[in-house]
């Protein structure tokens, strides 16, 4: 009898347990379950999944509930279609309704915080592109990707070096070496040789030359409490990418992704506050050269000048997808600025404009999302920009 009870009690506590897992997001609402169809307003993101386990996509007008639209599913039960309550929708099974305010978080304690408020106002976005963006809050991260509380912080006696094929886990630490400002020639925190991944870091206000990347990398899950003299550099030789996913970086005046080697830089579900620029190829690196690639997709910035700044001379190129701006400002910012780059000691780079839909950058005004009173800058160059 008493094994009977026990068993008993571990079936009611499973039972419990599934029961709190959710089909929808918090704060979303169930529009149509899965392979049903649904329809929604122009750029609405959408959440497909069940049992606390979501794909976003950006979408409007009508569209199937179903993995063959979001590209995923979770398996074990019947997958809903969600949007966040006060996002207008209809579909073929009603939509529950809500009078509920808009729910904007706060920023988190440790990242800078900002008296604007959200604005749920969007413009210039595909019709189906791909993205976790769902009106995020001011001052905080992309969604699914929050940093954490430090579990305790490090002041690391000099730089740590990640060896070849190390997987270095920070263990959500915080972590500092020196400096925290602008100056060239600092050292790095991390020096990531081939092969090596960085995760579940923290860094902070002592940020020195953030991490180098000397060849093939993986910077995942790592928030940059201050973004130091760079953030990140990508330093591995053609045919290399530093791949850097699922963080943040905050208070930059100038560059958060330095790319001096050659090879590939990929940025993707990441969030950028307050800095010059997000990501940027040398501009007068000793034997300077290219190509260099730069990929972007499922970023959102606030207050950042330029996105990407490349070299047309040395044939780098930038693709940028499902990138918001999240402003707190009317001034535009720059989504692909082309330059002419130069060799150490020939002069200084010389910015020539802005470009869209080109051979070096590909990305269209569609690809950005506008938030409250962000802006961009469209009119610097029509076309492919010349160079001098």
């Amino acid at each position: 009898m008493r094994i009977k009870i026990l068993l008993s009690g571990l079936v009611l506590a499973t039972l419990a347990s599934s029961a709190l897992a959710a089909n929808r997001p918090a704060g979303y609402v169930t529009i149509c379950s899965e392979n049903k169809t649904c329809s929604v307003a122009n750029a609405t993101t959408v959440a497909f999944g069940r049992a606390d386990k979501f794909t976003y996509k950006l979408l409007s007008g009508s569209f199937v509930c179903s993995e063959a639209v979001f590209g995923a599913r979770v398996a074990g039960g019947v997958n809903e279609c969600s949007i966040a309550r006060t996002t207008n929708s209809s579909s073929s099974v009603p939509a529950q309704s809500s009078s509920s305010k808009p729910v904007v978080s706060s920023a988190p304690s440790s990242a800078p915080s900002s008296k604007s408020s959200v604005s749920s106002v969007k413009s210039s976005v595909a019709s189906s592109s791909s993205s976790s963006v769902t009106n995020p809050p001011v001052g905080s991260y992309y969604p699914g990707c929050e940093k954490p509380e430090p579990t305790e912080t490090v002041q690391l006696p000099a730089t740590r070096v990640v060896v070849a094929g190390e997987v270095f886990d920070g263990l959500n630490k915080r972590y500092n070496l020196s400096g925290g400002g602008q100056g060239e020639g600092q050292p790095p925190l991390f020096d990531v040789q081939e092969g090596g991944v960085v995760r579940n870091v923290i860094i902070g206000s002592a940020a020195a030359d953030g991490i180098h990347c000397k060849g093939n990398c993986t910077i995942d899950h790592v928030w940059w409490e201050d973004i130091g003299e760079d953030a990140a550099t990508a330093m591995g030789p053609a045919g290399t990418i530093m791949n850097v996913t699922c963080g943040a970086a905050f208070n930059g005046s100038d560059k958060t992704f330095q790319f001096n080697g050659r090879g590939e830089l990929h940025i993707s579900k990441f969030y950028v506050q307050s800095a010059g620029k997000l990501a940027r190829t040398c501009g007068d690196c000793t034997n300077n050269g290219g190509p260099r690639k730069i990929v972007i997709n499922d970023v959102i910035t606030r207050d950042v000048s330029t996105i990407v700044g490349i070299n047309t001379n040395f044939g780098d190129t930038a693709t940028i997808r499902n990138l918001t701006l999240n402003n707190s400002g009317t001034s535009k910012t720059k989504i692909c600025q082309v330059y002419k780059g130069v060799v150490k000691g020939s002069g200084s780079s010389s910015a020539l404009g802005v470009e869209f839909d080109t051979p070096n950058c590909d990305v269209r005004q569609a690809d950005v999302t506008l938030l409250g009173v962000s802006q961009m800058n469209t009119s610097a160059c029509a076309g492919s920009c010349p160079i001098p």
